[in-house]
């Protein structure tokens, strides 16, 4: 089947990692990152629960500079790293994607755009830490939650000195979208 023209074509090899690309929260980030990467041409990004980094190869196919993927699930960083190996890189300039298991924070706040697309436990644990990743003027995205989760992390990160932006909803599964103005 040929591609339309603007669309992204990514391989995938059906494995036990979340993230072929097919759940709604997945569809949610994908689509917003695949937006933002497009609008505003984040030069770094950080896709934290990477699974097996969809979210991270559509950033790096729209010119992302610096990508990184991170999971705390050892299984899920081998799918990553087999995944980012299926990508063919006809543009030159195209940066590999690092894969790791450190902190969202680990890089300071360098990164233009995060996306964490896990449950709502791990994004109220991991809240500092992601807010910490942002560079000034950066945009989170997180799902992997519920609406009735929506006003707890909205709280949680409005706290974090986040300016909340927007809300998605596909399918009964949401989207937040924060910025760090300061």
């Amino acid at each position: 089947m040929e591609v339309p023209k603007g669309w992204i074509s990514l391989p995938h090899i059906p494995d036990a990692a979340f993230g072929d690309g097919s759940h709604p929260t997945t569809r949610l980030c994908a689509g917003v990152v695949d937006l933002l990467s497009r609008q505003e041409q984040p030069r770094s990004v950080l896709d934290v629960g990477t699974g097996t980094a969809v979210l991270a190869r559509i950033a790096r196919a729209r010119g992302a500079q610096f990508v990184v993927g991170t999971d705390i699930d050892p299984d899920a960083l081998i799918s990553a790293r087999t995944h980012i190996a299926l990508d063919s890189h006809p543009q030159k300039g195209l940066s590999d994607i690092l894969i790791s298991d450190s902190p969202p924070n680990h890089w300071g706040a360098r990164f233009n755009l995060v996306v964490a697309n896990i449950l709502e436990g791990p994004l109220r644990e991991l809240s500092s830490s992601l807010s910490a990743a942002l560079a000034p003027q950066g945009v989170l995205l997180l799902s992997g939650f519920t609406r009735i989760q929506v006003p707890m992390l909205r709280l949680i990160f409005e706290g974090r000195g986040l300016t909340y932006l927007s809300e998605s909803e596909l399918d009964g599964w949401a989207l937040l979208m924060f910025r760090r103005t300061k």
